[in-house]
């Protein structure tokens, strides 16, 4: 089982709390769920955007990417690490077995489950979308220290983490 991730001190210790102390009025601008999703929106879109031309999008791409990464899954694993509901990843990974990007094999430990992963031109349309990936990532972290990067990413899963508590 994944340890909870431990934040760097230094740059942890520098952050404003005092959001983390909702007052008796609440303040939208301070709700953490409200700042992580108009976050994670505006990311999504333009990103998305990008990704539009070359007739991808966002839960495609989050799909690709987590095959790339972790080889071969099920549909179940495919959905608990990517965030995206069950039945979608069935239906994205049917399309995207048609259109030759994925394939489906018996799992290697009973048999009777079915794994998905990429196939070589799938493989190929993750590396061709690598590079647009790692420079938004860049653009969206402009100004943002290595330091307070990685805290931010540790937080990132650290929230991820207790969500699914």
């Amino acid at each position: 089982m994944k340890e909870d991730p431990v934040m760097p001190v230094s740059v942890c210790d520098e952050m404003d709390t005092s959001r983390s102390d909702m007052s008796a009025d609440f303040n939208l601008n301070e709700y953490i769920p409200f700042l992580i999703n108009r976050s994670a929106t505006r990311v999504a879109a333009a990103f998305g955007a990008g990704l539009k031309s070359r007739g991808i999008n966002i839960t495609v791409w989050r799909l690709l990417a987590s095959l790339h990464q972790h080889d071969s899954q099920r549909i179940g694993e495919l959905s608990e690490f990517t965030g995206i509901e069950m039945w979608t990843v069935s239906r994205v990974v049917t399309r995207l077995e048609q259109e030759g990007l994925v394939a489906r094999s018996r799992g290697d430990d009973d048999g009777r489950g079915v794994v998905v992963s990429l196939t070589p031109e799938g493989e190929a349309v993750v590396a061709g979308l690598l590079p647009e990936a790692k420079r938004y990532e860049s653009v969206i972290l402009e100004g943002f220290s290595q330091e307070e990067t990685s805290c931010l990413k540790t937080l990132l899963d650290r929230l991820f983490v207790n969500i699914q508590r």
